[in-house]
């Protein structure tokens, strides 16, 4: 995506229907072999979140710092930044077709990028968002995935948020390639109404973090605990 239409996606997004801003920290355990661990435990991640809806789509992004004492694997580095934007837009939207009430809720071209100091990748594709029992949001998005490490591929992205009543709720997503599969899954409690502040503001839980690399059969699997912060 050239740097001209970043900027029509972020003006076009300035006119939105709906944005939301957070802020998780997250701790967890990291040590193993892949490069998502520390040389010796502990790991400290700072997210940033953004999603924003505008007249013919959306952008969701975030960037995450990350923190470990006794450094990361394969690197000789403490703290590592990554991010991704993901714009979407509704061909739905731009057709002056309603979305649908069925299980095929809207239709998009799909786009991202991916960033970090060493690494980033091109992502292009199309996505739909679903109407499926029990989510209040699900989205599939199906990229041809340009990278500069490892072999062009595909990915298989999912996205998703189901409400499940007290104050708890799921959400989450899994990314899949033929080298590798990712999901980070949230089982979060919201806070608000026990401090008496707006609901969904302040959440505490867990996020369940699994990773696995077919070439070295490597995996990752951790439970961070973590409080995030809404905007």
């Amino acid at each position: 995506m050239n740097r001209s239409l970043l900027a029509s996606l972020f003006l076009a997004s300035s006119l939105s229907a709906f944005s939301a801003t957070n802020v998780q920290y997250l701790y967890g355990n990291f040590k193993g072999p892949t490069f998502l661990d520390t040389v010796d435990g502990d790991k400290h991640t700072v997210t940033a979140e953004h999603y924003r809806s505008f007249g013919y789509g959306d952008v969701f992004a975030f960037v995450d710092y990350v923190y470990a004492k006794e450094g990361l694997q394969f690197t000789e580095k403490k703290n590592d930044l990554y991010g991704e934007i993901s714009p979407r837009l509704s061909l739905n939207k731009i057709a002056g077709l309603p979305t649908s009430s069925g299980i095929l809720q809207e239709v998009f071209a799909s786009f991202q990028y991916n960033r970090s100091d060493t690494y980033h990748a091109w992502l292009y594709g199309a996505g739909v968002n679903l109407n499926l029992p029990g989510f209040s949001l699900f989205g599939l998005n199906l990229y041809r995935k340009h990278q500069n490490l490892g072999d062009h591929t595909y990915q298989l992205s999912l996205n998703y948020y189901a409400p499940l009543g007290s104050g708890w709720h799921f959400e989450g997503f899994t990314d899949w390639t033929s080298r590798d599969f990712l999901s980070q899954n949230q089982l979060l409690f919201d806070l608000s109404r026990t401090l008496g502040i707006k609901e969904g503001k302040l959440q505490i839980g867990t996020e369940w973090h699994y990773y696995h690399e077919n070439v070295y059969h490597t995996d990752n699997d951790v439970f961070q605990a973590m409080i995030k912060l809404t905007f």
